[in-house]
């Protein structure tokens, strides 16, 4: 409380009075007096308060606008339905104008109130509705500092206010920690700058503290699946769903996070939700195929595919998938290779399309566009040195080609990589006994057996490694423990295995029909007794067993080669 001090006449006439002081002043004569602060009196008066343009709307009002929550706002609506002031009908307008732009599926029937009232507030609003950041609200108060940044919410043109809004935003936030309005714009902001985890914090609260607001939920799985976390937005947008099931937005984020996590058959659950509400998606007519082909339905896929070619038959994805079913369906290698081709052509430095043409090269043998595998596997390395798929590409290749020294440098090259996957480690031991470093793989097959026995791909490999390094004795125990309960491939395997370590041609033989007996198409098999039948120079039989190895690899130059010579020996 400040005190102020009266002196003068009337300071010295009350003093005079309180004191009983009897003389006059003599008629005529002027009387002189000096004011003195002993003689002054206090008076009690309050102190000055500064007041905001809102300072007299009720005290829970503003903070239901400025906590602007869809309920919040809701809230201060019916509060201010009938407004008793200017700054009550604006304080209305804000309310409204912000549930519509920012919560749109909350607003309901809430109408926007017209106003002619032009001020800092309804300036912000009307500048964010034509894509500008107002700077002149002056920054008075809470509200003057956010509504600007609705603009973050109208449009996507501009990024030059970024720096500014993010300012005015943290600044609002000291204010008012608990504003839903204000930490949702500014996780907005964070998205639209590729913050992502800083944007996820931020919706993480909005949530905390809206839990029903479907706005902020739903940002909130999708900058999540924008983190790479797959898992947690397919719980998001699981959650999403149960109030809110026919919501095509949070539908297609389902589809999307369970087909990342593997789950093909929720993902096309999800798909085909999306589709019943929007039946001319091609993007989602086209993903649906994907999934189909994945899980190996080929004649729905096909099905799909035609659909979508009426759209677009030059799509990227839809040559891709095209050629899949070509190749693993129609079982039509000059198809494929034709249409792989053809989106080379559109799509020459598409990494995807480039490793589709050398997976298909060298599944064939043939040359596509031009290149081989090794070479289509090249020129995606030379981007990317690391790229596995590219690598394990190339290593089959350098097999094929029995170029055995730079499959083995290609392949210590994947080794070196982080996370490798098993098969690679696999195509390694494999590797190192063709490249003559069989302590090598001895050392890498037996350690995987050592952590891993009963992993049948491990097993393989270690019997493998045991037979290539000469220890008999445990390949042959193992191969006989093995036998009675392994599937019919593996057992294909190991008497193939067990062929090497038999005594006598004639138990040799009877390993390798065993083995073509549990799978036909064993090349190894099928390779090993035109071998054999070749060194006994009976070329009849060894062409019955090279033909049907030419059959499963039928553009092999080397298998063809070796037809090639055996056909000119029987002609003689």
């Amino acid at each position: 409380m400040r005190r102020l001090i009266f002196v003068g006449c009337c300071a010295a006439a009350l003093f005079s009075v309180a004191c009983g002081s009897t003389s006059v002043a003599a008629a005529g004569q002027e009387e002189s007096y000096e004011p003195n602060e002993a003689d002054a009196v206090s008076i009690a008066v309050p102190e000055r308060v500064a007041r905001s343009y809102f300072g007299f709307v009720a005290p829970q009002i503003l903070a239901n606008v400025e906590i602007g929550s869809p309920d919040s706002l809701k809230t201060a609506v019916t509060q201010l339905r009938n407004p008793r002031d200017e700054a009550e009908q604006v304080l209305l307008f804000v309310a409204a104008s912000v549930l519509q732009i920012v919560w749109p599926a909350e607003a309901g029937r809430v109408a926007i109130p017209e106003t002619s009232i032009v001020n800092a507030y309804t300036g912000a609003i009307a500048s964010a509705r034509d894509g500008v950041y107002d700077t002149a609200t002056g920054n008075a108060d809470f509200l003057a500092k956010v509504l600007p940044s609705l603009v973050l919410i109208t449009s996507h043109s501009r990024s030059d206010y970024y720096a500014r809004a993010q300012a005015d935003l943290t600044s609002a936030l000291r204010d008012r920690a608990d504003s839903v309005l204000a930490n949702y714009l500014l996780g907005v902001l964070y998205r639209r700058t590729e913050r992502f985890s800083e944007a996820a914090e931020r919706f993480s609260k909005v949530v905390s503290l809206a839990p029903q607001c479907y706005e902020a939920s739903l940002a909130l799985a999708q900058v999540t699946f924008q983190t790479g976390d797959a898992p947690a937005t397919l719980e998001l947008a699981k959650k999403i769903l149960q109030q809110n099931g026919s919501n095509t937005d949070v539908l297609k984020l389902a589809a999307e996070s369970a087909f990342a996590v593997g789950d093909l058959d929720a993902a096309e659950q999800y798909v085909a939700r999306v589709l019943q509400q929007e039946n001319d998606n091609a993007a989602y007519v086209l993903f649906r195929a994907k999934i189909l082909v994945l899980k190996g339905d080929y004649i729905k896929a096909a099905s799909l595919l035609d659909v979508y070619a009426r759209t677009d038959s030059t799509a990227r994805d839809y040559l891709l998938l095209r050629a899949t079913l070509q190749k693993d369906w129609n079982r039509n290698a000059t198809a494929a290779s034709a249409t792989v081709e053809r989106a080379l052509q559109l799509y020459p430095n598409d990494a995807d399309i480039v490793l589709a043409a050398a997976e298909l090269a060298a599944q064939t043998g043939q040359r596509i566009g031009g290149k081989s595998a090794s070479e289509l596997a090249a020129q995606v390395l030379a981007a990317d040195a690391g790229n596995v798929a590219a690598l394990t590409i190339q290593i089959t290749q350098l097999q094929n080609e029995r170029r055995y020294a730079d499959a083995y440098k290609a392949s210590s090259a994947l080794m070196a990589l982080p996370d490798v996957p098993s098969g690679a480690i696999h195509t390694h031991i494999a590797v190192c006994l063709l490249a003559n470093h069989a302590d090598e793989a001895w050392r890498l097959a037996s350690k995987l057996y050592d952590e891993h026995p009963n992993d049948e791909a491990v097993l393989q490999s270690y019997i493998h490694v045991l037979v290539a390094t000469g220890r008999k004795q445990e390949a042959s125990r193992l191969i006989a423990q093995q036998l009675p309960s392994a599937s019919t491939s593996v057992k294909s395997f190991l008497y193939y295995e067990r062929s090497f370590i038999s005594q006598g041609e004639e138990a040799v033989l009877n390993d390798l029909r065993s083995s073509l007996t549990s799978n036909p198409r064993n090349k190894d098999s099928l390779m090993r007794l035109y071998e054999i039948y070749y060194g006994k120079r009976e070329y009849r039989k060894a062409q019955y067993y090279l033909k049907q190895v030419v059959a499963l690899s039928p553009t092999d130059e080397h298998l063809l080669a070796l037809d090639r010579e055996l056909t000119a020996l029987l002609s003689r």
